[in-house]
């Protein structure tokens, strides 16, 4: 247990976290009045040489090209190259961090472009849009073909400075109330005991069911499901590749159907609705330099672009953005099988290839199991990409796959893409070029914008004022509490708990969750407690502090 020191003026905080943003000027676009609706669709990975190569194969123009607006500069606090975490985190909360964090504020090492962020925004909470729009009392749900924890969908919902953190971030996730949630994940809600990975003991899914929320794991399931709260966990993991999909589990829902339903049940709440979609897998198929998983998924993503739009197109009150937060792979139409002849390049042969292909590279390696040889690989790769590939070719694959270790599947694409197809890759990473930004609806962007500048759009388009969401949800407890005793209780390490002795009682607020036990009475919060243990500092609701000082609850407004 520690006590925790008193800290500097809320004030100057905020004026910290709009310095750090970059996000420059409101657009007369921005200025629009508020949707009542916000879709952000996320293709995870991807920049605009993707999109043409998905454009070429599906023969037509993607759902989404019509409202092409512009671009976005993807670069992170410190790195020129972006991470899924902080990239994600910049959408959501309007200020640019660091590696691996999950809508936090940054550390001390920055670009040498930018300046040093304050010692109060170190590794502070930061309010996102999607707290926001729940406070604005409209629906809220997240989309993902990914586990729900992963890197997107958790920095809308979620604050960590890791993250693979992610027991904590379900914990946070389960807590904040999200009224839907479809995705992967499963394992993050149980416990080791029940066939899940959680060490502390916690059975997320139980408590999820008893506040009523509806607890589907199938494409059957969710399509029975017509309205109300609900929580579909359609693998422990993450789910299946597009592509791999109908074979492999064809009981789980398609991207498009998710998405459909998610927006079926959020449009019935009066006030509106905020909803998050990430078509996660589009970055790993470039990290594996795979493309028919590329195109499969991301082809997905575009069917589940073209529902979101349809229901903006007929409502009239929804901005919907399209985007990705960073490139992966170095993607490019034209590789070295085309470098003598990329001047007479013809659709058909550039797309034979991929139509042969009928699975993904990381199913085809996870076919040969332990038995990794030359003929089990030439049989697989005849049966899954319609190659018959020599003897070399497939050795060239194995000694790659063995340097690869882990990720074996990626020496498929990495050797026989510059033999086979006209496409290349220039790295299994990410890169760090702009990417392009579609928007259709009230409050659209237009230019070459900053990353933290989406959420600003976002709050815009809501009619939410962010500086106000963070003081509301995120107080640092000893400096709001000084004639208290703060201390964190990690008796139980994988249960920390704040304890808080005010006016003769003594309060107790958990990690990653959003109660208040103070005397008898344990109290519902309107957002989650945050440790930040690099800092000690805990950060509490705004409301708790209030209640906590014997004070009627006279909290912000966030609406603008």
């Amino acid at each position: 247990m520690f006590a925790m020191p008193c800290r500097r003026s809320l004030a100057a905080l905020l004026t910290c976290l709009l310095l750090i943003a970059f996000s420059g000027a409101t657009s007369p676009a921005e200025a629009a009045a508020p949707a009542k609706n916000l879709i952000v669709l996320i293709a995870d990975g991807c920049a605009s040489e993707q999109h043409t190569f998905a454009r070429w194969f599906k023969g037509a123009p993607l759902a989404y090209d019509p409202y092409q607006v512009g671009a976005i500069q993807t670069f992170i606090a410190d790195s020129v190259i972006a991470d899924s975490a902080p990239a994600a985190s910049a959408f959501a909360t309007g200020v640019r961090t660091s590696d691996k964090f999950i809508s936090v504020g940054p550390n001390v090492s920055v670009l040498s472009t930018l300046p040093q962020p304050s010692e109060e925004l170190r590794y502070r909470p930061l309010a996102t849009v999607l707290e926001g729009a729940k406070l604005l009392k409209k629906a809220t749900g997240i989309v993902a073909t990914s586990r729900v924890t992963h890197a997107t969908p958790a920095a809308y919902a979620a604050h960590t400075d890791s993250r693979d953190a992610e027991d904590d971030i379900m914990e946070q996730l389960v807590h904040q109330g999200v009224d839907v949630v479809f995705g992967g994940g499963k394992r993050h809600l149980l416990p080791k005991a029940a066939g899940g990975r959680r060490t502390d003991g916690k059975d997320l899914l139980a408590r999820l069911a008893g506040w009523g929320y509806q607890l589907v794991e199938t494409r059957e399931e969710l399509m029975r499901v017509r309205a109300g709260r609900v929580f579909g966990m359609f693998a422990a993991s993450h789910m299946d590749p597009e592509i791999d999909r109908p074979r492999s589990n064809p009981g789980q829902p398609t991207l498009e159907e998710m998405t459909r339903k998610a927006i079926e049940i959020l449009a019935q709440d009066e006030d509106g609705f905020f909803l998050m979609v990430e078509g996660s897998q589009i970055d790993w198929a470039c990290h594996a330099n795979d493309p028919a998983y590329l195109l499969s998924d991301l082809l997905a993503f575009d069917r589940a672009a073209s529902a979101a739009l349809d229901f903006a197109r007929a409502d009239g009150r929804t901005l919907v953005l399209v985007m990705s937060d960073h490139n992966t792979g170095g993607f490019s139409i034209g590789g070295r099988a085309s470098e003598a002849l990329y001047t007479q390049l013809s659709v058909e042969a550039l797309l034979e290839p991929f139509r042969k292909m009928k699975q993904s590279a990381y199913a085809m390696w996870a076919q040969l199991g332990k038995e990794r040889t030359v003929p089990r690989l030439q049989t697989a790769l005849r049966e899954g990409w319609g190659l018959d590939i020599t003897e070399p070719e497939a050795r060239a694959v194995l000694e790659r796959a063995a340097a690869y270790k882990t990720e074996g599947h990626a020496a498929i694409g990495a050797v026989l893409c510059p033999i086979y197809t006209h496409v290349g890759w220039t790295t299994h990473g990410h890169t760090g070029g702009d990417v392009p930004l579609f928007a259709y609806g009230p409050g659209k962007p237009g230019g070459v914008l900053d990353a933290p500048r989406i959420a600003h759009v976002c709050a815009d388009a809501l009619g939410l004022d962010l500086a106000r969401l963070n003081e509301r949800l995120f107080v640092e407890a000893s400096g709001a509490l000084p004639y208290a005793a703060v201390a964190l209780d990690t008796s139980d390490p994988a249960n920390p708990v704040v304890a808080i002795l005010a006016r003769g009682q003594r309060a107790e607020l958990w990690v990653n969750r959003n109660l208040l036990k103070f005397g008898e009475r344990l109290i519902p919060l309107e957002g989650v407690v945050v440790h930040a243990a690099k800092t000690g500092r805990v950060y509490l609701p705004m409301q708790a502090v209030h209640l906590i000082q014997g004070k009627t609850p006279v909290l912000p407004p966030v609406a603008k």
